[in-house]
């Protein structure tokens, strides 16, 4: 009987220490809200990206970049592709009340709904890929600037040094204005080495359809273009089937990444882009809580970089590289117009 009292005895203190112990571990402080790896202030990171990190282009350049985030900085690192901008604020707010102190918009798609957030959730970071001069972000985001168009007169030298029928096109998908000022400061580059030249563009709508981009470079290909310089990310292995089908020689340019491999003997070059440096700028600032409301800039020789010149005469590529190089230094000044077509 004793034995009995004693077995009783020690199962219910048993059972009373689980109990104990259950209540306090949900009595445990969460670790969201800006806590990491149990350390008060530590950052937690989400990306948001417009198309697949499969684009092996820009979605996979700002995948990369995160990750860089997360070995360098330790921050606790999350992303959604291909998120539209009619869900971006959802998805956005999702984190932001799940405990991310830090939401990354890797396009300027998504610049009006930054520019609503910010203000509403002040305590958080934003950090988005857009032109927005300083004096219209909110004080708790950073926009890194991409000067695109001062890496696309150098493409627009090389068009005009390698071309045979004076005719080159320039491919676009979605006619953000940024992509308006390189085609238009590629068509600086040709009117000052090729003024007799002719530039026809296009604009398909979509930076991620190989089709509509194959269609529009086959127009452009069969009305006498035999350069055409590209700016559609999934989209630019429409362009490259549409040059190789060419029954006439022509050659192009990739942007973001290389991309040799798409077409080896007609890629002339590439306008290299590499988000890493911008983005852990960024994330450094943010650390140290540093106001916001900043540009950080990407430019020839910091963020964007030329790749080897191929398949072109070497005079070519010597002026292409000259160009390059003058801008890069300061030497020589390329002028801004995103707003229109300048004809």
């Amino acid at each position: 009987m004793l034995m009995r009292r004693i077995q009783l005895l020690h199962t219910l203190s048993v059972l009373l220490g689980v109990v104990l112990v259950a209540c306090g571990q949900q009595g445990a402080p969460s670790s969201g809200g800006g806590s990491q790896g149990g350390k008060p202030g530590g950052l937690r990171v989400a990306m948001m990206l417009p198309g697949p990190v499969q684009d092996a282009d820009f979605n996979m350049l700002g995948a990369r970049a995160l990750d860089r985030i997360k070995t360098e900085t330790g921050a606790e690192t999350t992303l959604s592709e291909s998120v539209s901008v009619a869900d971006a604020e959802r998805v956005a707010r999702e984190y932001l009340n799940s405990g991310f102190n830090v939401v990354l918009f890797h396009g300027a798609q998504y610049l009006t709904i930054v520019q609503k957030l910010a203000p509403a959730f002040s305590p958080s970071r934003f950090v988005i890929v857009s032109s927005a001069p300083a004096s219209d972000l909110p004080p708790n985001v950073w926009s890194i600037d991409r000067k695109l168009y001062r890496g696309f007169y150098p493409l627009g030298v090389l068009a005009a040094s390698s071309t045979k029928s004076k005719k080159l096109g320039y491919l676009s998908g979605v006619r953000l204005p940024e992509f308006i000022g390189a085609l238009n400061a590629m068509k600086q580059g040709i009117q000052d080495t090729t003024p007799d030249a002719q530039v026809v563009n296009a604009f398909v709508g979509d930076q991620n359809d190989p089709v509509k981009a194959r269609g529009a470079a086959a127009s452009q290909l069969n009305s006498g273009v035999d350069f055409i310089v590209a700016t559609v990310n999934l989209g630019v292995n429409g362009v490259a089937e549409a040059v190789k089908a060419s029954p006439q020689p022509a050659l192009f340019t990739t942007f973001y990444t290389g991309k040799q491999e798409l077409a080896p003997q007609h890629l002339a070059g590439s306008l290299l882009v590499d988000f890493g440096p911008p983005y852990l700028q960024a994330m450094r600032e943010i650390q140290q809580e540093a106001k916001g409301g900043v540009v950080i800039e990407m430019r020839p020789g910091s963020g964007l970089e030329l790749s080897e010149i191929r398949n072109v005469p070497p005079e070519a590529a010597t002026k292409v590289r000259a160009a390059w190089d003058a801008i890069a230094s300061g030497q020589k000044e390329i002028h801004e117009v995103n707003d229109r077509v300048v004809e």
